[in-house]
């Protein structure tokens, strides 16, 4: 086993391997792949664990706060982790400790403060309790799961969160906002079924696709996500068919629903969850 920092675009073509169980997400892929090669070395840095074979099985992405596609303003020279994950065979083995090893070695040369990480409460998907085994430490409860932080050089961190900014709109057709999501194929995946629902609803639906990054971060106080008139939805994987009725329901409920104004409309948002 051995672990290879990413440092060319090329390197791109054997992103994202978590893929691999996960069929309805491989087209995605490619829109993921392509945003890795256009980003690296700005806003995502990465790591690979490599078999003996040069077959990738494990990964951990971050990008340092500075330039971190995250909802946290968070102070300079601190890396912010996006996702981790190991091949599920290789669980047990070492990868994980190869590539965290190597990820830490890497903060004290390049004098980083620590590492910041969203941990989740999904046990198989960066679950919270798998970060503080390493020793990282909790910070607070935050939107998606729980903030923690691993000291390099600094004990402590200077992070807030950032408030949303997605004007809702009124009437129809019914809105969706795009930011970025292509760091992560399963956002990426949801991206491909609004754009095909949205084809097969003309008329009814219209799309706008921004790019992620610092400018969309200062204009609505968010990193990423789809959002349909103006509310998160798609919060995790979701299919075509799940995309699209999602879609169907909330052109139903403003063919029914009288204009109100913007403070007054205060409904559930649609989502993907399974």
């Amino acid at each position: 086993m051995r672990v290879r920092r990413l440092t060319e675009p090329a390197d791109a073509k054997t992103a994202y391997p978590c893929t691999t169980p996960f069929l309805f997400w491989s087209d995605a892929l490619p829109l993921s792949r392509a945003w890795f090669a256009e980003n690296l070395g700005h806003h995502v840095e990465g790591l690979h664990v490599e078999d003996d074979t040069g077959e990738v099985v494990g990964h951990l992405y971050w990008a340092p706060s500075e330039r971190a596609l995250t909802p946290f303003r968070i102070e300079e020279r601190v890396a912010y982790i996006y996702c981790e994950w190991v091949a599920r065979p290789r669980r047990g083995k070492g990868c994980m400790h190869l590539l965290f090893e190597a990820f830490g070695d890497g903060l004290r040369e390049d004098g980083y403060k620590g590492a910041l990480v969203l941990g989740t409460d999904i046990e198989d998907s960066m679950h919270a309790s798998h970060f503080l085994a390493r020793g990282f430490r909790t910070l607070r409860k935050a939107p998606g799961g729980t903030l923690l932080y691993f000291p390099v050089t600094q004990k402590r961190v200077r992070v807030e969160a950032l408030q949303p900014r997605i004007p809702p709109p009124e009437g129809s057709p019914v809105e969706i906002l795009v930011i970025g999501s292509r760091l992560c194929p399963v956002a990426a995946s949801v991206v491909l079924s609004v754009r095909k629902a949205a084809r097969k609803l003309t008329g009814k639906v219209t799309v706008t696709e921004l790019p992620d990054g610092e400018e969309a971060l200062a204009r609505y106080g968010v990193a990423d996500g789809v959002f349909v008139n103006g509310r998160p939805a798609f919060l995790g994987p979701a299919t075509f068919d799940q995309v699209r009725e999602a879609i169907e329901r909330e052109i139903a409920r403003v063919a029914v629903r009288p204009p109100t104004s913007r403070a007054q409309r205060r409904v559930d948002p649609p989502t993907g969850r399974r």
